[in-house]
């Protein structure tokens, strides 16, 4: 069974969507089994210093992120209602929140709801953006419920 065929069987049978660029490998982050994003920028995030490998589409089934969650998280992190209220302009510099000089930026995170929702509008209800930032930051897993979950890698502070 291909990766693709296990992150399929594991979460939302549409993943990937093709909003983002995938490598074809997998690597293993603290647990998780993700998929690298690639070396391209979305077509919406028409925003420079886009940064390869900042995504992870998680292979790995519902349960082991919930252990991720349970071992790593710090509570929640308010994500945007629409996309329309995500920042203007060169939004990957643009940290949309911080915690111990750490951040998760505003154009990833759109990036992984457009990835994670397909086309059109969503619900903001339905994502979850756990907060892993702070003293030891680890990437921050966006999960859509029942479609499947994104690691975003923190923008880490100068120390």
């Amino acid at each position: 069974m291909s990766v693709v065929e296990r992150l399929q069987s594991n979460w939302l049978d549409e993943l990937p969507r093709g909003q983002l660029n995938w490598k074809d490998e997998t690597r293993t982050v603290l647990g998780l089994e993700i998929i690298v994003s690639g070396y391209e920028a979305p077509e919406h995030v028409d925003r420079g210093g886009f940064l390869p490998g900042i995504f992870g589409l998680v292979v790995s089934p519902r349960e082991t992120v919930e252990t991720y969650v349970e071992d790593h998280a710090d509570g929640t992190i308010d994500i945007p209602q629409y996309y329309s209220d995500f920042p203007e302009g060169d939004s990957m510099r643009v940290n949309l929140y911080e915690r111990g000089g750490d951040a998760v930026r505003a154009a990833p995170l759109e990036s992984a709801i457009r990835e994670l929702n397909g086309s059109g509008r969503y619900r903001k209800s339905e994502f979850t953006l756990y907060d892993c930032l702070g003293g030891d930051a680890k990437p921050c897993p966006i999960v859509r419920e029942n479609v499947g979950c994104i690691l975003l890698a923190p923008m880490l502070g100068p120390e």
